[in-house]
């Protein structure tokens, strides 16, 4: 039998690897269809017309296909909600879930990557200095919160957290952790969990 969700992407640390871990955490079922950057799959007809804008990832489901990670994680997450993924609409913990939500799918994946970028994909020491120095404030918050907390909105583990594991590993990638002892700490906590593991966001970290 296939699987009910088929999941497109380009490597194992790609903004799919949100969509790969949320999925394993909700005990999903996924099909992986491995994309070619450098061949251009993903400007080919037929994937452009599940993803007009061309990037990864997309999820193809019975009903319908959905591009955007964040959109898809929440989606799943909320069609899952015993998970514990998401609190329910009357939960006290609901505003601090969207918030951390929003920001991790925005302000920190934009400055985080920024950092990536320079670090890893077209090496420019300044500009990651640069880069890195405007991503500071934000993880001077995070390190704060963290050693306050065990995860991101009140005790438990939630969707935030996903996309904070998957800015930590390229952050971890991009040597920008040093300085954040309880980050790096929240991300060997993360690590740990067996839908991690069996995502593979982590495993890089061991190749580095």
């Amino acid at each position: 039998m296939s699987a009910a969700l088929k999941l497109y992407s380009f490597a194992p640390f790609d903004r799919a690897a949100r969509v790969r871990w949320t999925a394993l955490e909700l005990g999903l079922s996924l099909e992986e269809v491995a994309l070619s950057y450098g061949g251009g799959d993903h400007k080919e007809p037929a994937y452009r017309a599940m993803n007009p804008f061309c990037h990864v990832p997309v999820v193809q489901m019975p009903e319908h296909c959905m591009y955007e990670s964040v959109a898809i994680c929440q989606y799943l997450a909320e069609k899952h909600p015993q998970s514990g993924l998401v609190p329910a609409l009357d939960s006290p913990l609901r505003a601090s879930w969207l918030s951390w939500l929003f920001f991790c799918a925005s302000d920190l994946d934009a400055q985080g990557f920024h950092v990536f970028n320079y670090a890893m994909l077209r090496p420019d020491a300044a500009k990651r200095e640069a880069a890195l120095r405007l991503m500071t404030p934000a993880l001077d918050v995070l390190e704060a919160h963290l050693a306050q907390h065990e995860y991101l909105v009140g005790d438990s583990f939630s969707l935030p957290d996903i996309l904070l594991g998957h800015a930590l590993v390229l952050l971890s990638l991009s040597k920008a952790l040093e300085p954040y002892a309880q980050l790096r700490r929240y991300r060997d906590v993360l690590a740990q969990r067996p839908a991690a593991q069996a995502s593979g966001l982590f495993a890089i970290l061991q190749r580095a």
